[in-house]
Order: structure tokens, then C-alpha cells, then sequence
């Protein structure tokens, strides 16, 4: 065979044929369930026959392309709000309208469930998702007790035991020392001077000890020096405690929920949060399921406004996907102007795959999840998903409210103590050693009546 021969071969088998043109779902009607929830779907009806007139949104997107690449047509069924009401949860409405044949596929994607795969089927999944607490934005607190946060309170006990074994300590040498400035002041004369002495040294003032002693003065150098670190350190902290606004604490976890004083959860009713909340019997799960069992209320039945209204509140945090949660914070900020009135916390330790829910049995499911799947790799989803779900920045806590600086440690300052404690045994030891050299020149020359021994070593 010759070249000519094979590249001709070639082209004639690349050419798609008559059938190969047809895409397979070419005559194929479907009907897909509508639900209003702005922005990842809405529409607009006629003003004079609430007929709908206009859609838009992710699953309008998702469906324009599907229909484009596999050639069928489809239309939208609305589900009213009404009927979300009377089921007691959107999914639930939206499983019925498919199980009773009004719909082929649900629009709305949703968490494949075990107990479902009789009456209905899942497509494969889109996307996966995460799921965070949406909350109210934290409010600044007042801080009166700013100026003692920066240590911890081991610090300041330790702070206040060191001062006073010092105190003790230099008026044990010099009461038993004999100087001269001290001689005709009493006992508690000298440990208030000695108290003062030691409390304008441990504010950066300075001041003035009236003795050359050694043993004195290590004891007192080593106050100075402690005082020196604690009071950089205090300083330091104290002006980013100040300096730094401090917010409530945000809701990040299960166990942080369970905790919260000042807010409830609240979840969608029919939800598998919920579910797993009010089966729950001890634990956080037990103490999360408590609070809705006391307060129904807050299974709620994901419709925008009651979401939106409930947590403005204050009341609740609103456990539920990170991409409705977005949703929610960008659609309250925008109506308040820009201002930030809710946030979303971390994700949660829990994920989920996200599915279309269609009928049991659907023809063309193996056609479909190839393009869902083709749409996933080559980031379609993503791009579509990116138009209508946008976080809004300026509301994420954990990107605009800068930690607090924590309190130091004891750790922190071991080094500090461990000065202080070697000075003091230092003071201690040369304070001895000059008794025991007085003794023992006491020993060679006699002393005469009334004569002190520092004063005759001294002499």
C-alpha cells in the first residue's frame, strides 16, 4: 500500500458519518423543576399574568450547555413556595414533584442519599462542597481590663510573690546589716521604703537605694533586670491589645456552637444535619439536637428571607453549604449598602458530593453523566459557578479581624525568674559569707562592750 493510498484512508475514516451527527438525545423533551433562590436561579414574571417570562442563573447555565451539547429541549416547572411550606423542605418538595412524574430532573443539586436510590436516581456527581456556620458579624467588645490581659494571671502571681520575697529578703540584710541610713527607722518603716523602692523600679521610673552593700545591691540588680524584661514585655503587648480592635469570638466548629452563650443553632429542616442533631442523645451532637428539640423554630425551610431574616437577628448561626452561605453574607451586605452584617466561620469537618436528582430509571443518565463530567474536568462548572456565587471579602472575619495577641506566658518569662532567683541567692550567699567573716574576725580580736559586729568589720 503507498503513502497516497494511506493518507487518503486516513481522511475518509475521520469524516463523521450521517448517524454519527446525530447527538443522542435529538427529539428529547425534558422538564425541570424550578425554584426561586436568588442568585444561583431566578425569574421574572409578567405583571399582568404572573406568567414567567425570563430565567437566569447557574442551573439555567448548566442546562443551556447540557441541551446545546446533547440537542434536546426542556422547560422549567416552578415550584411555589407554598408547596415548600406544605412538605417542610425544599428537597422534600422537589423529590415529590420527581417521584410524581411532574418533573424528569431536579435543577437544584443535592446531597445522593441511600434511602433515595428506590424511587429515584442520582447523576454523577458535580462538585463537592463544603459546609461552614453562617453567622452574624462579630461585634467589638469592651475591653476594661485591657491593661491586665497582656500576662496571664500565673504571671502576675508570680509577679506579686517575687516582689514581696524580694522586699523581705533586703530588709532581712538590712536589718541585719547594720547601715546607716536604716538605723533609726523601724521594721515596717524600712519595708515600706523598700516596697516603694521596688515599685518605681518595676515601672521604668527608676530610683535610688542608699547602700553600697554587695550583698544589697545583687538583690536589688536583679529585681532591676527582671523588672526590664516584664516591662518591655507588658508594654509591647499591651499596645497591639489596644491598638488591635478584639471582636466575639467566631463560630467555627461543632463545639464552638455547642458552647455559644449568645446564639442557637439553626438548620434546614429535612436536612441530614438535622437528622443527625435530633437523633443525637449526648455528646455536642446531643446538646445541638437539645437546642432545636426546645426550640423548633429553628428548622427552618431554606427560604431566603426567613435565612436571611433569622440570623440578622442575632439569634442563630445557620449551619449549611459554604456556597449558600456566601450567597447569603454577598446578598445582606448588598441591601445594607456594603456594610458587613453577617460572615461565614472555617469549614466544618464535613463534606459532601453534590448530585442532579432525576427518575428512577432515566434513559439517558449514562449520556448525561458524561457531559457532567466533561463540564467538571474542563472547568466549566467552575466558570458558571463563579458568575453568580461570589464571597464577599470584606465580610470574611477571618481575613479582616486580625487575631489578638495571646497573654504571656510564665514560660515566657522563666528566664526573667530564673535571673531573679540567682540574684537572690547570690544576695543571700555574700550576705552570709561577710557574717561568717565577722564572726571569725570576731574570734582573733575581741570586740568591746556594746561594739556591733559590722560596725567593728566595718571599722
Amino acid at each position: 500500500m503507498s503513502f497516497t493510498t494511506l493518507v487518503l484512508f486516513g481522511l475518509v475514516s475521520t469524516v463523521p458519518t450521517a448517524k454519527s451527527l446525530i447527538k443522542p438525545m435529538t427529539g428529547v423533551h425534558l422538564k425541570v423543576s424550578a425554584y426561586y433562590e436568588p442568585p444561583i436561579f431566578t425569574f421574572v414574571k409578567d405583571v399582568h399574568n404572573s406568567s414567567i417570562i425570563q430565567y437566569a442563573g447557574l442551573y439555567k447555565d448548566i442546562m443551556d450547555w447540557l441541551s446545546t451539547s446533547l440537542n434536546f429541549t426542556y422547560s422549567f416547572v416552578e415550584v411555589p413556595a407554598n408547596a415548600v411550606k406544605t412538605h417542610g423542605s425544599l428537597d422534600s418538595t422537589l423529590i415529590d414533584y420527581l417521584i410524581r412524574k411532574e418533573v424528569d430532573m431536579i435543577s437544584r443539586l443535592m446531597t445522593p442519599r441511600v434511602d433515595l436510590l428506590n424511587v429515584m436516581d442520582f447523576t454523577t456527581p458535580v462538585t463537592v462542597t463544603q459546609f461552614a456556620f453562617t453567622q452574624p458579624f462579630p461585634k467589638l467588645e469592651e475591653d476594661i481590663l485591657a491593661s491586665v490581659k497582656p500576662f496571664q494571671t500565673m504571671v502576675w502571681l508570680s509577679i506579686g510573690i517575687s516582689f514581696i520575697a524580694v522586699v523581705l529578703a533586703m530588709t532581712f540584710v538590712i536589718r541585719n546589716g547594720s547601715i546607716d541610713h536604716y538605723k533609726n527607722k523601724t521594721t515596717a518603716g524600712i519595708i515600706l521604703e523598700l516596697a516603694l523602692y521596688g515599685l518605681v523600679i518595676l515601672l521604668g521610673q527608676g530610683g535610688r537605694l542608699p547602700c553600697n552593700r554587695l550583698s544589697l545591691r545583687l538583690i536589688a540588680g536583679s529585681w532591676c533586670l527582671m523588672a526590664v524584661v516584664l516591662s518591655y514585655g507588658f508594654s509591647g503587648t499591651l499596645i497591639s491589645n489596644i491598638t488591635a480592635p478584639k471582636y466575639e469570638p467566631v463560630i467555627n466548629t461543632y463545639e464552638d456552637m455547642a458552647n455559644s452563650k449568645t446564639m442557637r443553632i439553626t438548620v434546614a429542616s429535612g436536612s441530614p444535619f438535622a437528622e443527625n442533631m435530633l437523633n443525637g442523645t449526648s455528646g455536642v451532637m446531643g446538646k445541638l439536637g437539645d437546642s432545636l428539640r426546645q426550640n423548633p423554630g429553628d428548622l427552618i425551610l431554606r427560604l431566603p428571607r426567613q435565612i436571611g431574616d433569622n440570623l440578622l437577628t442575632g439569634c442563630c448561626a445557620y449551619l449549611e453549604s459554604k456556597t449558600i452561605g456566601d450567597i447569603i453574607v454577598r446578598t445582606v451586605m448588598m441591601k445594607s449598602g456594603g456594610q458587613c452584617l453577617l460572615t461565614t466561620g472555617k469549614p466544618v469537618d464535613y463534606s459532601e458530593l453534590l448530585s442532579f436528582g432525576i427518575t428512577k430509571n432515566f434513559r439517558y443518565r449514562s449520556i448525561i453523566d458524561q457531559q457532567l463530567q466533561l463540564m467538571r474536568e474542563s472547568g466549566l462548572f467552575s466558570f458558571f459557578r463563579k458568575k453568580y456565587v461570589v464571597e464577599a471579602d470584606k465580610c470574611n472575619a477571618h481575613r479582616v479581624l486580625q487575631p489578638k495577641k495571646k497573654p504571656l506566658t510564665l514560660f515566657d518569662f522563666a528566664s526573667a525568674f530564673f535571673v531573679l532567683g540567682i540574684g537572690g541567692i547570690l544576695s543571700l550567699l555574700v550576705f552570709f559569707s561577710e557574717w561568717i567573716s565577722i564572726i571569725c574576725l570576731h574570734r582573733r580580736r575581741p570586740l568591746g562592750r556594746g561594739q556591733h559586729p559590722v560596725l567593728f568589720l566595718m571599722n
